[in-house]
């Protein structure tokens, strides 16, 4: 329950728990903001095969309260779609954003896009700057051949990283994640819940407003809550866009 730090054999830090970092008004944005992505929530939910779990039917649990939709999206400025990341495809504004209501979502996150862009400012400075570096182009990118969609998400997207998992009342298996670094925000109401460093050998209280970030493809990791409403905010960035402006890795 301490804020807390692991630190690799040579020395690298993997690792960082920031416990009650958020504040209440940065997890009211949250339930906002989630509010508003109910009906893309309730259609990301499927009954596919269960290794893909991220979104199987089987690993969400319904709210109480009815106040949180159960479910899984991606949102991002401008991305990749799954199985496109290769010569001859370009970067889209991502379903979730696109519309009017997807305005209204880019802006309802830019609070917690500031905190964790901020937060990544502390714990990967080079990361930091390759984001930044990396929105810059993609901005530029978008305007000169007048992607107007992507070019005005890009404009108030606040974060570095350039993907955000919305991710409501889902337990998650034992598992690793193909990010190189993400952080990781909880909110809501739910009784207490331990995120297991499996691997490490280290568990965490992952109590309401905390943040955790992790060097993912090194830390095998599970969560289990069945009960309450919980909202977890992954941020992230992909490689194949950094690749796509030329940004320095």
């Amino acid at each position: 329950t301490t804020p807390s730090v692991v630190i690799d054999s040579s020395g690298r830090i993997i690792v960082w728990y920031l416990p009650g970092a958020l504040t209440t008004m940065i997890m009211k944005d949250i339930h906002g903001a989630t509010h508003s992505m109910s009906g893309l929530l309730k259609h990301s939910i499927t009954t596919s095969k269960i290794t893909q779990w991220r979104t199987n039917r089987s690993n969400f649990h319904t709210s109480p309260d009815g106040m949180v939709t159960p479910g899984c999206i991606n949102i991002s400025p401008a991305w990749f779609q799954q199985g496109r990341e290769v010569h001859g495809f370009l970067p889209e504004v991502s379903a979730a954003l696109k519309g009017d209501a997807g305005r209204n979502i880019t802006t309802s996150l830019q609070r917690s896009g500031i905190i964790v862009s901020a937060a990544l400012w502390v714990m990967h400075p080079d990361l930091y700057w390759a984001g930044m570096e990396t929105q810059v182009r993609l901005g530029k990118w978008a305007s000169r051949y007048e992607l107007d969609e992507m070019h005005y998400h890009l404009q108030r997207w606040t974060s570095v990283f350039n993907v955000v998992s919305i991710i409501c009342n889902r337990w998650s298996p034992p598992h690793r994640d193909p990010k190189s670094f993400d952080i990781m925000t909880t909110a809501g109401r739910y009784h207490p819940v331990v995120m297991d460093f499996m691997n490490l050998r280290i568990k965490f209280l992952y109590d309401s407003g905390s943040i955790l970030a992790s060097s993912c493809r090194l830390v095998r990791h599970y969560m289990n809550v069945e009960e309450g409403n919980r909202i977890v905010t992954a941020w992230y960035m992909r490689d194949s866009i950094h690749n796509f402006v030329g940004t320095p890795s």
